[in-house]
């Protein structure tokens, strides 16, 4: 398995060769899905390195211009969702089998539900490593943004500005709609309004990520504490996807009462983590305006 590439911008970097850079490592980095033995491993290289890239996208969103966004989110987004159902079986799986442990199933039920979802993701496995038109379209997709990629320029007035302006905006949107999103699933937790939460703190983070050697202790202070929160509703999204799965097929678990108590318990464990991350969340998101002041103080410590 490829060493994971350094998500960095360094300081000494023009920005527009620092954004292409990491970019393309990334990319390069979800390609070893190509001729992966632990295809489940890469699926999740894949997954993250689209994340990664399209929060760089959205960092330098104000100078790429929205058209030329919109397309190449929308096609790591594609790109990504091609291997979602391989991915999510193989989460759901290891979801069960460590919550049936730990909440004391009974143990002729809890062999079940794990065994039936262990079979059900190495199936998705197999059929990913089988699917070459999958694989094919995977590599295509990469490769063409690749091509794109390197003829961003990386000098000249058409290059993206070596400057705070660059980012400022990009920073600002994704701070301002994390907080939005925290405030929206405060007042009603869904699973979807979590989840819209989630994937902002997580661009959010990883934009932070690719900053950090700005100041390294504060910007890595408060990606760490994204990162946290993006953890912990990762765990809260998990448990919501495995009681759906208990109520949509009940060949899983067919004992009534042992299924409200899974459900009950269920419900009890994501409360707990929602109030946690409420709580963590508020620290690093209550204010977004002096979040981003942050970061432009790092900025401009570092760069000017």
């Amino acid at each position: 398995m490829a060493t994971t590439p350094e998500f960095r911008i360094h300081n000494d970097e023009p920005l527009a060769l620092g954004v292409r850079r990491v970019i393309l490592e990334q990319v390069v980095h979800a390609t070893q899905i190509r001729d992966s033995d632990d295809l489940d491993t890469a699926v999740h290289d894949l997954r993250k390195a689209m994340k990664r890239t399209r929060a760089v996208l959205r960092l330098v969103r104000g100078e790429l211009g929205d058209y030329r966004y919109r397309q190449e989110n929308t096609a790591l987004r594609d790109t990504s969702r091609l291997w979602g159902p391989t991915r999510d079986a193989a989460v759901l799986a290891k979801v069960a089998a460590e919550f049936v442990a730990e909440f004391e199933m009974d143990g002729a039920a809890a062999d079940r539900v794990v065994t039936v979802l262990r079979a059900r993701a190495a199936a998705a496995t197999r059929a990913g490593h089988q699917d070459r038109r999958r694989h094919l379209d995977t590599l295509t997709a990469l490769g063409s943004f690749a091509c794109r990629v390197r003829r961003f320029p990386v000098e000249g007035p058409d290059s993206i500005a070596n400057e705070w302006a660059a980012v400022q905006p990009g920073v600002t949107r994704v701070a301002k709609r994390a907080a939005r999103r925290l405030r929206q699933a405060e007042q009603d937790p869904s699973v979807e309004r979590l989840h819209a939460w989630r994937k902002d703190v997580k661009y959010l983070g990883y934009q932070l990520e690719v900053l950090r050697p700005l100041w390294k202790d504060l910007l890595g202070a408060i990606g760490d504490r994204l990162m946290e929160v993006g953890s912990i509703l990762g765990d809260d999204h998990d448990l919501a996807v495995w009681e759906e799965t208990l109520r949509a097929d009940g060949s899983l678990v067919t004992d009534p009462a042992e299924l409200t108590r899974l459900h009950d318990t269920i419900g009890v464990r994501r409360r707990r983590l929602q109030t946690e991350a409420f709580a963590l969340g508020g620290t690093v998101l209550a204010e977004p305006k002096l979040l981003v002041e942050e970061v432009a103080a790092a900025w401009h410590q570092a760069r000017t």
